[in-house]
């Protein structure tokens, strides 16, 4: 019997998404392991978590530049010893660098985990920045801010943050040309010794452990000084403004950047919020993408979310469109916007938009990796499992109402910033 792919599939219900909540323990100075000991494969993944991220440094781009850096050259190796050696044993490192925090990865054998901690634990700790790695990183990253200074979704992003944090606060100052060039290998020394030496804020170790486990990062990690890093908190100013324009002159598509300064994922309305967005533009069937690409066919994607950072979190929606259409473009996002306002969603709509939500916080679940990455998140902000079952009882039963609610709360035009680059319209 043949598939008849003009009938769409029965939904699945998810009953109950678990989370396996991680082990705590901690090393000889104190330092918080929390492990997530779960997976076939004997593979491990060990992240190292900082509490400092760019919002930290004075000097843009610093925060960045450390943690790339931070693999390519210590006292007793050059960068391409350290690749060969990782190499050798199967093994990586990522690095990441947020608003808030910074972190260092390795993904790890568990038979090899002895040798490779050791370079991670060197690398962590003995960087030496070297002149020629921090010269190719300048120029790598001007040549990359040339070709993206000719796109007007780097352009509308940047004056998006600025508009809504301000062009000089942490989460709003971008960086430019000059700020590549007046990077140091002091700043990179000073920066790492103030915010990354003794201040691993915890570790996270997913993957297969093994009885020695902890024992090898407590030899790697557990016996340095840890040090106190009291970080002022960031204030926020809402921004006054409420339309800019960059122009583009030889633009033959406009970006589109729509948003406001909402609040971090502690409040009580940022899964009612979360849930408004995704009917909005938080995935393929969400309104703004039925209406502007599907009807309308004014762009190949748009989107709708919530960001949230550590101290304050913000709405946005973003999309490209031609030139000659911003103008209608933006006319059917605010129609969309001002429907949530007036108008309850139909049942099987948010059925949908439940379904949808529960399978991609299933997902992220799946596996001990993707629980590190989200226990990384729920640990940024203070979070823990009975704030994921709370998340879940929110998907299952909020109301249209209460969404209609949330909408006239936050989705009023007038709050809202729109952010456009390319040619006048």
């Amino acid at each position: 019997m043949s598939l008849d792919r003009t009938i769409a599939p029965d939904f699945g219900k998810i009953d109950s998404i678990e989370l396996m909540e991680p082990k705590v323990l901690h090393l000889d100075n104190g330092l918080p392991v929390f492990t997530i000991n779960t997976g076939e494969q004997e593979v491990l993944k060990v992240e190292l978590v900082f509490a400092t991220g760019a919002s930290a440094s004075d000097k843009k781009l610093v925060a960045a530049a450390t943690a790339e850096l931070l693999t390519e050259g210590t006292q007793k190796h050059t960068a391409e010893e350290i690749a060969n050696a990782l190499d050798f044993y199967g093994a990586y490192f990522n690095s990441h660098v947020s608003h808030d925090e910074s972190s260092l990865e390795l993904f790890t054998l568990n038979k090899h985990l002895k040798d490779t901690i050791c370079t991670m634990a060197e690398v962590y700790s003995q960087p030496t920045f070297p002149e020629h790695e921090l010269e190719t990183f300048i120029l790598k990253g001007q040549q990359d801010m040339m070709v993206n200074e000719q796109k007007v979704s780097y352009l509308a992003a940047k004056a998006f943050s600025g508009t809504l944090f301000g062009n000089e606060h942490p989460y709003g100052r971008t960086a430019t040309q000059s700020d590549y060039a007046a990077l140091t290998q002091q700043d990179l020394r000073e920066f790492h010794a103030s915010a990354f030496a003794g201040q691993i804020q915890h570790i996270i170790v997913a993957g297969k452990l093994t009885d020695d486990t902890i024992a090898v990062l407590n030899s790697a990690f557990g016996q340095e000084k840890r040090l106190s890093n009291a970080l002022d908190p960031i204030v926020i100013h809402a921004s006054q403004e409420r339309i800019v324009h960059v122009q583009k002159d030889d633009a033959v598509q406009n970006a589109i950047r729509i948003g406001r300064l909402l609040f971090d994922r502690t409040h009580p309305d940022f899964v009612g919020m979360q849930i408004l967005c995704t009917v909005l533009g938080g995935y393929f069937g969400s309104r703004l993408m039925a209406n502007i690409r599907e009807d309308k066919g004014y762009t190949y994607g748009i989107g709708a979310g919530l960001v949230s950072l550590k101290h304050i979190g913000y709405l946005s929606i973003s999309t490209e469109v031609g030139t000659q259409i911003c103008k209608p473009a933006l006319d059917e996002i605010y129609l969309e916007i001002g429907k949530l306002r007036k108008e309850l969603i139909p049942t099987d709509e948010l059925e949908l938009v439940r379904n949808y939500m529960l399978g991609t916080i299933l997902k992220s679940v799946d596996g001990p990796f993707s629980l590190a990455s989200k226990w990384k998140t729920y640990l940024k902000h203070g979070l823990g499992t009975d704030d994921h079952y709370q998340l879940l009882h929110q998907i299952r039963t909020i109301t249209p109402e209460r969404l209609r609610d949330l909408a006239n709360k936050y989705l009023q035009q007038e709050d809202l910033i729109q952010v456009t680059s390319g040619k006048p319209f």
